[in-house]
């Protein structure tokens, strides 16, 4: 199976068209911002604003302030994505560019994987920077695919293809398949929190099946999450070490890196150069990330079994 142009049986390419959107006001304190729900126009305005000041509208929004087109669940500021209307492509939140960083120790992915779209950001920069390379989507929400023209999200093509349906299922199902992707990218959020199918301890574990001998594998981990530790250590179980969680900001998301790749000395070895290589040809900052694995470098020469031994 090829993933840039065939379909695993039961799954069906998305690319569903945008959507009339009607515009709220009067619901932040900058009266320039609007509030734009996937809802007719005709629909009864003050009952959407009541049902968004109380967190019972059920369906993903955006919030627009004539410079960022964010995309939101709930009306108490937290964003789920965001993008810069005037550049749409650029990785705007601190956390997509951390991601990124999977690219120290595979540089050249042939195929990622991406479960959870949102507003699209790491789709559309991995698309746009990294031509050679295949992306597919699982989007589990069909109103979080709805909105995809309002982020700029390129149509599905030979090199990009977004599916509606259960990431983790998804995963399990390619467990089966003969072709892996190189990458697996795991930002997968809800209203409630992290997706609950992405949280279950068999999810990794199809994830370390599907990844092979080189993959990597990064996922989000929102600030707000009181499980993050217990996520780290279930990836920690299934991958082994190391599993290099990446803090963003004073309190921000968690960013964690696992896979086969990581216990490649050459990979890591090489860590260091890719990633200066990456700062300037697709202007990300990788500072950290380098510093963790020289640390693990370290460590695993005290204790060899860190590493596989035939690297």
């Amino acid at each position: 199976m090829n993933l840039a142009t065939s379909q695993q049986d039961g799954w069906g390419s998305t690319s569903q068209s945008s959507e009339d959107l009607l515009s709220l006001g009067g619901l932040t304190l900058d009266p320039g911002t609007l509030v734009r729900v996937l809802e007719p126009t005709a629909a009864a305005s003050a009952v959407l604003c009541q049902r968004l000041m109380t967190g019972t509208y059920d369906k993903p929004f955006l919030v627009e302030d004539g410079k960022h087109r964010a995309m939101c669940f709930t009306i108490d500021g937290s964003v789920q994505s965001e993008m810069r209307i005037d550049d749409p492509d650029a990785l705007v939140n601190d956390y997509t560019r951390k991601m990124m960083a999977f690219l120290l120790f595979c540089p050249e992915p042939r195929r990622i994987l991406m479960i959870g779209l949102g507003g699209g950001s790491l789709v559309k920069f991995c698309n746009r920077r990294l031509p050679s390379t295949h992306v597919t989507v699982l989007e589990i929400d069909a109103n979080v695919i709805a909105l995809r023209n309002h982020f700029r999200i390129p149509p599905d093509g030979t090199d990009l293809r977004v599916i509606h349906g259960d990431g983790a299922r998804y995963v399990a199902d390619l467990a089966d398949s003969a072709e892996f992707p190189d990458v697996l990218l795991v930002d997968a959020y809800d209203r409630n929190g992290i997706s609950r199918s992405i949280a279950e301890p068999e999810f990794i574990e199809n994830s370390r099946r599907i990844l092979g001998d080189d993959g990597v594998f990064v996922m989000n981990l929102a600030a707000h999450e009181s499980d993050s530790t217990l996520h780290v250590e279930r990836i920690r179980k299934v991958f082994g070490d190391p599993v290099i969680p990446v803090t963003v900001g004073w309190g921000g998301n968690m960013v964690v890196f696992a896979g086969p790749a990581l216990r490649d000395r050459q990979r890591l070895e090489a860590a260091a150069e890719n990633a200066l290589r990456f700062e300037r040809a697709l202007d990300l900052d990788f500072r950290i990330l380098p510093g963790l694995v020289r640390k693990h470098l370290q460590q695993a020469q005290l204790d060899p079994a860190q590493l596989d031994p035939a690297q």
